[in-house]
């Protein structure tokens, strides 16, 4: 049997439609390990809120629509290059697979694609999803198979990366200084071939996501793993620094500079909520926390740590 981790992932394999780029029809037997890769996949995930995938010379491309514009979801050639997932307004983040070949991709109906054999005991897979993201999905064939997978990622100017449920927001800097979630790293998640879930998580090592898998003589292999994230709209939670939160707290007319730049519905509904989130300012200032605003509730909270300093 098999065992698979990911983080979050769907898709079922329908049949192959050809290789990633401009390359010649797979041979049988390369068809085979594609779709043995994906079936791998498939079976642990399902295929509910995968994009569908064009394939090209670049390598696969989807385009979601999202508010503000289409999000386009770049899946690379071959497995030595970088996922990206850019924005309507061109920022990209980008993560590269953990690959040690140039395994060419191949791209299935459903818009998955894989490459097989890009690592020791190690397939690869990326899908782009209905809501604008990206999984790359890594499958440990066998216990040869490294156990910790390093991901960099390629940031925007004046993004970081704040830890949130498991995961990471993707923040960047407004031009009144506030930081806005741009996006999100969701935390990962891992199974067995039986279904049974393995311990799993992330830490960061400069600009590179570390995931580990835990896997004992008991772990029915392959063990699927994958980074899920999403980039290029207001989403999650809208940061406040120590600075920004006193403005916040003084003058609720703050946060019509700070939303004035966000995009529509987010821009409204920030001013409609500024009297609350101001009062939550307040108590935070005196707690000598910050502020945050939950999207899309426009809920305020006070924290620390992080982004408040």
């Amino acid at each position: 049997m098999a065992a698979v981790s990911a983080t979050a992932l769907a898709f079922t394999l329908a049949g192959l439609v050809g290789a990633t780029g401009a390359q010649a029809a797979p041979q049988a037997g390369a068809a085979g390990q594609a779709s043995r890769a994906a079936d791998v996949v498939q079976r642990a995930t399902g295929t509910a809120d995968i994009a569908r995938s064009t394939a090209g010379a670049g390598g696969a491309t989807a385009q979601v629509p999202k508010p503000g514009g289409n999000v386009v979801v770049t899946a690379p050639a071959t497995a030595s290059g970088s996922v990206a997932v850019t924005a309507a307004n061109g920022s990209t983040v980008t993560l590269a697979l953990p690959a040690t070949t140039g395994a060419a991709g191949v791209t299935t109906a459903e818009g998955t694609t894989v490459y097989p054999g890009a690592a020791r005991g190690t397939d690869l897979a990326v899908q782009a999803t209905t809501d604008g993201g990206a999984r790359a999905l890594v499958t440990l064939k066998d216990s040869s198979a490294s156990t910790e997978q390093r991901f960099d990622l390629g940031l925007p100017d004046n993004t970081r990366l704040v830890p949130a449920k498991g995961g990471y927001d993707i923040v960047q800097n407004g031009a009144s200084g506030a930081a806005f979630s741009m996006g999100h790293i969701d935390a990962p998640w891992a199974k067995d071939a039986t279904g049974k879930s393995l311990h799993t998580g992330y830490r960061l090592d400069g600009n590179t996501l570390v995931q580990s898998i835990e896997t004992d003589k008991n772990t029915a292999f392959p063990v699927v793993a994958d980074p899920k994230w999403t980039w290029g709209w207001v989403t999650g939670t809208v940061y406040f620094n120590k600075n920004e939160t006193g403005h916040v707290a003084a003058d609720s007319a703050f946060l019509g500079v700070v939303f004035a730049a966000a995009p529509p519905p987010f821009d409204v509904y920030g001013i409609l909520n500024a009297a609350n989130i101001s009062r939550v300012a307040w108590n935070a200032q005196n707690d000598n926390q910050c502020v945050e605003i939950k999207i899309p509730t426009f809920q305020a909270y006070e924290y620390s740590g992080g982004y408040c300093n």
